[in-house]
Order: C-alpha cells, then structure tokens, then sequence
C-alpha cells in the first residue's frame, strides 16, 4: 500500500527523521507552562515533566550513559521489568527542574546526531539496544522514532495542543501499524471467511491496510493482505469464493484521522473515544479496532 508522506527507509532519511522527532519534542517540551509541566498524561503515574525524562533518560542510554537504578515508589505502572528499567531514569530525575532536563536533552540531541552521522555506520551496524542487548542501529532508530512521536503526542494530549501529524515520524509509526494489521487481526479476533476489513487514515499521513479472510487448502481461515498487488492471493480469494459459494461476503470500512488511528494503534486512547467512520458491519469494525493496539 501507499502512505503519503513517505516514511523513511535509508540510514540518512531515518537520522534526520530523528532529529526532526527529538527538535519537535523539545520545541513542544519549551512550549509548555510551569504548571503544564504538573499535567498528568495518558501514561498511568506520569506527569508532563515525567514523560520529558523519560526521553532524556532513554536517549542518555543510548549515547552511552549508565541507567541509575535509584529506589522507586510502589506504583501499579510498573509491574514488569521493562517498566522498572524505564522508570529508574524518570524517579531519577523527578527532582530536577523540567528547565535542566530539556537542557540536558538538548545537549544530548547534538551528541546523538553527532555519533549518528559518522560515515563508517550502515542500517545493519550493531549499537547499543534496550536493557544493554545489542539491535541494528536500523532497528534502533525506528523504535526511537515510534517512542518520540507517541510521547510527543502524550504531552500534546495532556496540553490540549495537538500537532505534528504530517511529520517522518508519523508516517514511520503509520508504517508499523500497516505491517502489523494483517498480522494483528487474524491473531487477536475470530473473523471468518468471506470478511474483509479495510483501515483507512484519512490524513495528515494517509494511507489504508486490509485483509480478506479466506479458507487456505487445509479448510483453515486464515487472512489475505490486501493492497500488495499479489496476484496469486487475489487468484486464491477468487477460487476460495468459487469453492465456498454460501459463504457470506463482507466488506468492513474503517476511516479515521491519524490522530485517531495513531492513538487508538498506541493504545492510549479506548476505541469508545476513538472518533471514526464505518461502512459495513459496526460490530466487527469496534473488535477490530479494540485489538488493533500495538504498543501496550
């Protein structure tokens, strides 16, 4: 399928994706009030201040600096180990002015362009990955993308100042969730044969992913990814619906805006608040969008 922008794909376009996601964290993050800094965000226990430490404690990792494994409250939030490593940074620096952390982020923002410039790096270079295991800077730098618009959108949330949806980040985190819907709904809901679901984004990025549920040799339901041009999977829908003529044919359209999508697809916003328009049945279009969570 098509989305508009482009996301990035080269080791260059995902750098300066990068950098335009952190300028526009921080260019948000010195936007807000003193008071705004106090705001409780859509991330359960924590605040606006928490979420910008949150950022400048991961991209601190990432240049190099230790993790500060600091004594941290009892809390429901954090209740796995990914989620402890993640708040030691932000308990870390819930005592510092919001002021000293964006300017230790800004500082890190030069540093981290700066490594990631250097000519001797390729997409499948092995850097330094969450909890000390080593991923391609690829992998790297296309989860940092993911984290900084969604937290950057956090705070936007929280601040009542949406914004930043036509950016390389947000056509990067459209990207993903393309590639995990054919993936995500067969998995995660029961639909069957003779079903297909399409998602549109209506804009600023724009872009649709769908699959067609169809019975493969075995008799099984299993999902067809639409919009990939493959002529053999429209070939075996068609004869599926040869072989199978009482079988019901539905077709489930789903159309939001990529506030929506990328809120509900981050699971920071409930499919009830979720405004989105269906054509077809309303029943499969809220499971559908109930399951299509992909951070969690």
């Amino acid at each position: 399928m098509t989305i508009n922008p482009s996301p990035p794909t080269e080791l260059v376009d995902l750098v300066e994706a990068y950098r335009l996601a952190l300028r526009s964290f921080l260019d948000v993050g010195h936007g807000v009030s003193a008071d705004g800094y106090l705001e409780q965000t859509c991330c359960p226990g924590w605040t606006v201040h928490d979420q910008i430490s949150h950022i400048a404690s991961l991209e601190d990792y990432f240049d190099g600096g230790e993790y500060p494994e600091v004594e941290l409250p009892n809390t429901e939030h954090v209740n796995s180990d990914f989620a402890r490593f993640v708040e030691y940074g932000v308990q870390a620096r819930r005592a510092t002015p919001t002021s000293e952390v964006l300017a230790e982020l800004e500082t890190l923002l030069h540093n981290r362009i700066s490594t990631l410039t250097n000519p001797d790096l390729t997409l499948e270079s092995m850097v330094r990955g969450p909890g000390g295991r080593e991923i391609t800077l690829g992998d790297l730098l296309g989860r940092r993308l993911v984290d900084l618009f969604v937290h950057e959108q956090d705070i936007r949330e929280a601040i009542g100042r949406i914004g930043n949806l036509d950016s390389p980040a947000a056509a990067h985190f459209m990207h993903r969730i393309v590639d995990a819907f054919p993936i995500v709904v067969p998995k995660r809901l029961d639909l069957p044969a003779g079903v297909s679901v399409i998602v549109e984004s209506t804009g600023p990025v724009t872009g649709r992913v769908g699959v067609r549920m169809a019975h493969d040799e075995d008799e099984n339901v299993v999902a067809h990814p639409l919009f990939t041009g493959d002529g053999v999977t429209a070939a075996t829908d068609l004869a599926d619906q040869g072989t199978h003529p009482d079988q019901e044919v539905r077709t489930v359209t789903i159309s939001m805006s990529t506030d929506a999508l990328t809120r509900r697809a981050a699971g920071r916003r409930s499919t009830a608040d979720t405004a989105y328009r269906v054509v077809g049945d309303e029943d499969i279009a809220e499971r559908v969008l109930s399951a299509l969570t992909i951070i969690r």
